[in-house]
């Protein structure tokens, strides 16, 4: 006797549906031929069934068997009706399974479609955003930067205005010391003695021994004093110089620090090319700290004076721009300090004196 599939309890999953569709099709076509094969197996009965002649009777014994094997196959073939008609119910609700699961997949995919739309919609928000955010770090840092520019800009005012008021100061001293002086000359009478002429002597020319020779004097050569810079704050107490001459060379060869001489509204900038110091017009610098000129290298010196276009006898300021790095450790060696001396060296790096 052949069984019917018996399938899952739960409905199947919307991938599954058609290979069950096409498992169920498949037994269906199986059963049918089982079914032709059983009436085609009762036809042959049928037809060996021997007919009986008349004036016979059939064997009794022969005749209950075949009825017996002919009920046989009908309870066969009502079982079969029973499991296709069974087969076709299931393959039916099967059917409409697959619709409700179909019209479901399609809701499925519309929702996932809209999450997806949604998805773009949000990361093209994100990349906006993202965006705006780097533009406002960017402005933000431009912003710091100006602050801090300004702020060095106003220390340097602040230097540059204590120095004008200490040397303004000086003058006024100056000043009312020369009042002083002009009115107690002033105060007092002038008279004018004159002599009676000396009577003309004859000259008498006298033998004077030959001087003894004088000793040239024994000029000591002292090393020029190291490149100093004015305080870098408005505290006092705070020097600023570089190691050595050597030292500004080679920053200035570098191209880290810059210097500058200025006069009469007019810069000329100083740079080393091939070990030697050479001058070009500039226009004046924004900031600068101030060099003593006592303590500029004689060989930047003489190149100015002897540049065709340099300043004459005018007097003449000497100032250096400092790169970036090196302001930074001016003003974290400075901060929480009274005052020392501050040395650059010429690697650009800043160190303080014991």
């Amino acid at each position: 006797m052949i069984r019917r599939r018996r399938h899952a309890r739960f409905p199947p999953a919307s991938g599954a549906a058609g290979g069950d569709t096409e498992a169920l099709q498949t037994d269906v076509m199986r059963f049918m031929s089982i079914i032709g094969l059983c009436l085609m197996a009762v036809f042959a009965l049928v037809q060996v069934i021997p007919v009986a002649e008349p004036g016979k009777s059939a064997q009794p014994a022969q005749t209950a068997r075949i009825q017996q094997e002919i009920k046989g196959q009908q309870q066969q073939v009502r079982e079969l009706q029973a499991e296709l008609h069974a087969l076709k119910t299931e393959m039916l609700r099967t059917r409409r399974v697959l619709t409700v699961a179909q019209q479901h997949l399609e809701q499925v995919a519309g929702q996932t479609q809209q999450a997806r739309a949604e998805r773009d919609r949000l990361e093209a928000q994100i990349d906006t955003r993202d965006r705006q955010l780097e533009q406002e770090r960017q402005a933000l840092a431009d912003m710091e930067q100006l602050a801090e520019q300004k702020e060095q800009n106003l220390d340097e005012l602040r230097g540059r205005l204590l120095d004008t008021q200490v040397q303004l100061d000086r003058s006024r001293t100056e000043i009312e010391a020369l009042k002083r002086r002009v009115r107690q000359q002033a105060a007092k009478p002038v008279i004018e003695k004159r002599l009676p002429p000396a009577p003309v002597a004859k000259p008498v020319i006298e033998k004077q021994p030959l001087p003894a020779p004088v000793a040239k004097p024994v000029i000591e050569k002292r090393p020029p004093p190291a490149p100093t810079v004015k305080p870098v704050s408005a505290r006092q107490g705070f020097t600023l110089r570089f190691a050595s001459a050597d030292a500004l060379d080679r920053l200035v060869a570098a191209g880290s620090v810059t210097l500058y001489a200025m006069a009469d509204q007019q810069a000329w900038r100083l740079s080393m090319d091939a070990g030697r110091s050479a001058v070009a017009r500039a226009s004046l610098p924004g900031w600068f700290h101030e060099m003593s000129a006592v303590t500029v290298p004689a060989h930047y010196i003489y190149s100015l004076e002897n540049a065709a276009y340099g300043p004459g006898q005018s007097s003449v300021v000497w100032g250096v721009q400092l790169p970036a790095a090196t302001k930074a450790a001016i003003a974290s060696l400075t901060r929480g300090q009274q005052g020392g001396a501050l040395v650059i060296r010429g690697d650009g790096q800043v160190i303080q004196e014991e």
